[in-house]
């Protein structure tokens, strides 16, 4: 069971580390990608289900962590399979209220959905109306406009 950490990471992962000290935790990844979109390096981690992007723009720390384990859980519940309306119900319970839905379909994903929470740095991507992948990162400063880095 992986016990997601909003705002500061998962298991012994903290939010703000570096490649190394990451591979230092979990090993070799399987898989490195660097995303031109957005100066990410994705870092996966396939036997975990587990991916970690590291921000070139925040001087290459963990900026998010994008998981697709069923046994993930958030403060002891299980989000990943559920409906949507499953989750909405069980991230209301987790004071997770404010949240915004959007409609991301496209001729490929015919019927996917993103959930997100800004106030806890969190999206939730759905794939036919079930969660296919949790995604979070650090808490945000608003007036500063940079992440809020663990201790």
């Amino acid at each position: 069971m992986q016990k997601i950490k909003l705002g500061t990471g998962i298991d012994d992962v903290k939010l703000g580390i570096k490649p190394d000290e990451l591979e230092n935790i979990l090993g070799e990844p399987s898989e490195y990608e660097m995303s031109d979109d957005d100066g990410l390096a994705i870092l996966h981690y396939d036997e975990k289900n587990l991916s970690f992007g590291f921000s070139e723009e925040y001087d290459n720390r963990l900026l998010s962590v994008t998981i697709s384990d069923e046994d993930a859980q958030i403060e002891e519940v299980s989000l990943i399979g559920d409906s949507l309306q499953e989750v909405l119900d069980k991230l209301e319970v987790l004071g997770i209220t404010n949240i915004d839905i959007e409609d991301i379909s496209s001729e490929e994903f015919p019927d996917q959905q993103l959930v997100t929470s800004f106030d806890f740095s969190l999206n939730l991507w759905f794939d036919n109306d079930e969660l296919a992948e949790i995604q979070w990162g650090p808490f945000w400063d608003n007036e500063k406009d940079e992440p809020l880095w663990p201790e």
